[in-house]
C-alpha cells in the first residue's frame, strides 16, 4: 500500500472519530435523553419536590405533584416520570405534552399533559369542576375535572394539607393537568362551536411562570360553589 493510500485511510479514520466525538458531545449537552426525559441537571430545579424509588435498582419518580410551585415544575416532574417517547401509565400509552396547541390529528383517548391559562371556571351539575383554557396559540380548550378528585381536594384542604388547586376559579392563572383527550366535543364559552375537550385526572393552578413568579402550594381558596 502506497503512502498516498495510507494518508487517505488515516484521514477517514480521523474524520470518523471526530464525528463520533461530536455526536457524544451533542448528546451530553442535550437536556433530554433518547426517551425524552429531562437530564439530571435540569431536575435540579425541582430538587425541593419529594421522590421515591420503587426498588433498590428502580428509577426514582416524583410522588407528590401538588408540591410543584409552578406549572413548569409540574411538567418537568411529569416528563421525568412519563418520558414522551416511552409508553407507560395505566393505559400503557405515550404521554402527549400539549403546551402550545392541540394537534388536529390527535387521536381520541390520547393521554395528555395540558398547559393553558384559565379564561373561565364553572361548577357542573354533576359536582365536578370545569375550566375554559386558552393555550399559547389562542386555542380554547374545555377541561373537566372528575368529581372524585375535586372532592378529595376539598377534604384535604379542610384537613390543612397541601393541595394542587389553590385559586382555580381566578381567570389569568396558569392551569396544568394530566388527563385524556375526548375529541372535538367541548362547548365554546361564547360561541356556537365545538372545542377540544380533556377529561382531567389531576390538575393544579398556579401563578404565571413568567418573571420567576410562583405559588407556594397551600390550602385552596373557597370557590363560589364552596361558599
Amino acid at each position: 500500500m502506497g503512502y498516498g493510500w495510507s494518508l487517505r485511510i488515516s484521514a477517514i479514520l480521523l474524520l470518523a472519530g471526530l464525528l463520533v466525538g461530536c455526536d457524544k458531545f451533542h448528546s451530553a449537552s442535550n437536556d433530554s435523553g433518547p426517551d425524552g426525559a429531562p437530564s439530571e441537571q435540569a431536575l435540579q430545579k425541582i430538587s425541593y419536590m419529594s421522590s421515591a424509588a420503587a426498588g433498590p435498582n428502580a428509577r426514582k419518580s416524583y410522588d407528590h405533584f401538588e408540591q410543584a410551585r409552578t406549572c413548569g415544575d409540574f411538567e418537568l416532574a411529569m416528563r421525568w416520570n412519563r418520558p414522551p417517547n416511552v409508553e407507560g401509565g395505566p393505559f400503557h400509552k405515550k404521554m402527549v405534552y400539549l403546551t402550545t396547541t392541540v394537534p388536529a390529528d390527535l387521536p381520541k383517548g390520547s393521554e395528555v399533559f395540558i398547559t393553558g391559562t384559565i379564561e373561565k371556571w364553572e361548577s357542573l351539575p354533576s359536582g365536578a369542576a370545569g375550566w375554559f383554557l386558552r393555550m399559547a396559540d389562542g386555542t380554547i380548550v374545555q377541561a373537566i375535572e372528575t368529581t372524585d378528585f375535586w372532592e378529595k381536594q376539598e377534604q384535604e384542604s379542610q384537613e390543612g394539607k397541601v393541595v394542587a388547586l389553590v385559586n382555580p376559579n381566578v381567570p389569568g392563572r396558569k392551569f396544568c393537568g394530566q388527563g385524556a383527550y375526548q375529541g372535538l366535543i367541548g362547548k365554546h364559552p361564547d360561541r356556537e362551536q365545538k372545542v377540544p375537550l380533556v377529561s382531567v385526572f389531576f390538575a393544579m393552578d398556579r401563578k404565571s411562570d413568567a418573571g420567576g413568579k410562583s405559588d407556594k402550594p397551600r390550602r385552596h381558596a373557597k370557590t363560589p360553589r364552596d361558599k
